[in-house]
């Protein structure tokens, strides 16, 4: 296993740092839990002791299906944004190309050192293109989906800069301080507990990281209020969302409103 992307890591069992690289994936030195290296291709750092961790929403039990993860790039997620976030969304970004733009030059990362978290990062859209952005630096991507991380691994021949973890956004396996920046694209609906995931990302972030995300706005449409409804999706508003990231630590919030959507980027002073 790569040293570099060995040294990053932390148990999600006990939060040692220091872990250990075996045959088969890594393993901690300090409560002898193991993580397996799957046949799918990806690290699986999830601390299952208890069984496998039951998916807070509708919307994230779909993501656990196959079929969702073979088209969520070109029919899914674009779909959904259209839904939730209203015409200005794709009118404002100019569709993918111009939402990973803003992402990409909101981190930063031709200017900064990695590595780079992609975090709940699907079928891997986002982190292929960071991996092109950035091919002399490390690309994380991770996600507690097995399908999205089976898709994500089989589409990103030709990159040797980038390993996928299977982890939770809430205990993310990563020691203080080991990241340059995160990327956290349009999954934040979905969580149980936001603040607990910002608080990770805080953590993780060294001083100076950069944390660039987005998510969706109060609904002003009929059927993006009646979507979110029917589908358990979490909405913030942009302003509780600064003061939340403010309390964290985060500092020199900003951000972009496209439609019901926007795209914001924060500092980890």
């Amino acid at each position: 296993m790569d040293p570099t992307f060995l040294a990053l890591l932390r148990c999600a069992g006990c939060g040692h740092t220091g872990m250990e690289s075996r045959p088969h994936g890594v393993a901690c030195p300090s409560c002898d839990r193991e993580f397996e290296r799957t046949g799918a291709g990806y690290l699986n750092m999830l601390d299952l002791s208890a069984g496998e961790p039951a998916a807070p929403s509708k919307e994230q039990r779909l993501m656990e299906s196959e079929l969702v993860a073979r088209i969520y790039e070109r029919f899914w997620r674009p779909a959904f944004v259209r839904v939730l976030a209203g015409r200005g969304a794709s009118q404002g970004t100019g569709g993918f190309a111009g939402e990973l733009f803003i992402h990409k030059n909101s981190l930063a990362m031709e200017e900064r050192q990695g590595p780079w978290l992609d975090l709940s990062c699907g079928p891997g859209q986002f982190t292929r293109a960071m991996a092109a952005s950035a091919p002399g630096a490390l690309i994380i991507g991770l996600d507690i989906s097995r399908a999205m991380l089976e898709s994500a691994v089989s589409r990103v021949k030709g990159y040797s800069n980038v390993v996928f973890v299977r982890g939770d956004a809430h205990a993310l396996p990563f020691g203080d301080g080991t990241l340059g920046g995160v990327n956290h694209s349009g999954s934040l609906h979905a969580y149980d507990d936001p603040p607990l995931a910002w608080s990770e990302i805080h953590r993780v972030l060294r001083p100076g990281g950069l944390y660039v995300g987005s998510t969706f706005a109060p609904a002003k449409s009929f059927l993006g209020r009646l979507t979110a409804r029917a589908a358990g999706i979490r909405r913030f508003d942009p302003h509780e969302l600064r003061a939340q990231l403010s309390r964290l630590g985060f500092a020199e919030y900003e951000q972009i409103r496209f439609g019901d959507a926007f795209i914001f980027r924060a500092r980890k002073p």
